[in-house]
């Protein structure tokens, strides 16, 4: 019995233990809405001895629930993060919302790239020439924003044909053509 539990301590030491400080002092110290993941493991990585180091794909695992020798710490580390993508959110919208000088969309461009939830993932427009039709594709990126496009798409509207508008032929200048310059 005393060998099993000899064994379980052979391998890598698990180092959330000695970053979730450090990644608390990160998150307090900075405003992180444009930190990628890879920014923020060298900044938490800068404030601990090199042993106690992770790489971003050990990062990226811890976020997505991977750390098996500790789920209490685990879990403290996956409220940490959650909660600083919430204030992430609220720093943005409050951003959006509380714009005056007309450069709301830089705040929404962010969000939405920064949060799959407000993207729309692919918007394109498509006109075809011979049948003077227009094609607009949308396609979203979960189910809430599916049904707020169906909502728009299904609304009644009426449809406005193009005025012709006359065109003078046009008069040909005869302005300095018959001028010779000497250049």
């Amino acid at each position: 019995m005393n060998e099993q539990n000899d064994k379980n301590k052979v391998g890598r030491p698990f180092k959330m233990e000695k970053w979730i400080p450090a990644l608390k002092s990160v998150l307090e110290e900075r405003n992180i809405v444009f930190l990628t993941d890879t920014d923020l493991v060298f900044l938490v990585n800068k404030k601990l001895p090199i042993e106690d180091r992770i790489t971003t794909r050990c990062f990226k695992n811890w976020k997505a629930g991977k750390f098996a020798p500790n789920e209490e710490l685990g879990e403290q580390f996956i409220e940490l993060v959650q909660e600083a993508l919430i204030n992430e959110k609220e720093a943005l919208l409050n951003s959006l919302k509380n714009e005056k000088s007309g450069y709301w969309v830089r705040y929404a461009w962010i969000l939405e790239r920064k949060f799959e939830e407000y993207n729309l993932k692919q918007v394109t427009e498509n006109i075809n020439k011979n049948e003077e039709t227009q094609i607009i594709q949308i396609t979203a990126a979960n189910l809430e924003q599916k049904k707020m496009i169906e909502n728009l798409i299904n609304v009644d509207f009426e449809e406005v044909k193009p005025k012709q508008i006359k065109i003078k032929p046009e008069v040909e200048s005869t302005d300095n053509k018959e001028e010779d310059y000497g250049f």
